[in-house]
């Protein structure tokens, strides 16, 4: 029995020996001499199809980033709806107002410029040129000079929606034919509204104006939409429904 146990134990430590260094061969690995990984594990290192994910200072990718479009957003803030939302930007139009029921003034065109500079991260001034045109009968003409003057401040309450609280004073100053139906008046303005970013080249934008003024408009509600063409450039419009006349705005807004 020895005999026949003997010659196999020899072949089982020849095949054990040999399966050995076949192994060691293919997968140069020592834990105790610092040798290299083993050759499946270095690939799925290096394999680009694996992901990677970072969670501190360490290499690799960032989590807290996340790929929308053309931009990248980040959960901490920023990006491209923070750019759309900016509260530094200069806008123009064209203005077309409507008075409504007077049988005395028929609309026609004008222009507004508007200024807004970011103060202290959540406060804001804002500047502002209003000038409307009407007709009145015998070919009598009434312009609407408007300047504004105020400040506010804005909660950002998501990344993508913000509400905001405007208050200053308004000054109004009439000329033409039909100047004494619209006195010059100073009054006091409050604007309460909110911005959302639709996506991340839309925006939307509504706000009450109520005014304490003598003559027309005593409150407004803006209802505006812009569209950004460039990083910087947005083309937009909107209408003021006021309730002694209409404004319809078409123009853009530099942004920055």
């Amino acid at each position: 029995m020895i005999r026949f146990l003997l010659p196999v134990a020899a072949l089982a430590c020849s095949v054990a020996s040999g399966v050995a260094q076949n192994y060691q061969a293919q997968y140069p690995y020592d834990p105790y001499n610092a040798a290299p990984a083993p050759q499946q594990y270095q690939e799925y290192q290096s394999s680009p199809s694996q992901p990677n994910y970072s969670y501190g200072g360490g290499g690799g990718g960032d989590y807290t980033k996340q790929s929308y479009g053309s931009g990248a957003i980040s959960s901490g803030g920023g990006g491209r709806y923070a750019e759309l939302l900016s509260w530094g930007h200069l806008e123009g139009h064209y203005a077309y107002n409507d008075f409504r029921g007077d049988d005395k003034l028929d609309g026609d065109s004008g222009f507004g410029v508007n200024l807004r500079v970011a103060l202290m991260k959540i406060g804001f001034l804002h500047f502002g040129l209003d000038r409307i045109l009407a007709e009145g009968p015998n070919a009598q003409d009434l312009s609407l000079t408007t300047a504004t003057v105020g400040g506010g401040v804005f909660l950002p309450v998501t990344e993508r929606f913000h509400i905001y609280g405007e208050v200053g004073f308004r000054y109004d100053w009439t000329g033409g034919d039909l100047d004494y139906i619209y006195e010059d008046d100073i009054s006091l303005f409050l604007r309460p509204g909110v911005r959302f970013a639709v996506t991340e080249n839309f925006e939307l934008t509504a706000s009450v104006l109520f005014s304490d003024t003598e003559n027309f408009n005593e409150y407004v509600i803006e209802v505006s939409g812009y569209y950004a063409l460039l990083d910087w450039l947005d083309v937009g419009g909107g209408v003021d429904f006021g309730d002694d006349y209409n404004t319809y705005r078409l123009g853009g807004r530099w942004r920055w």
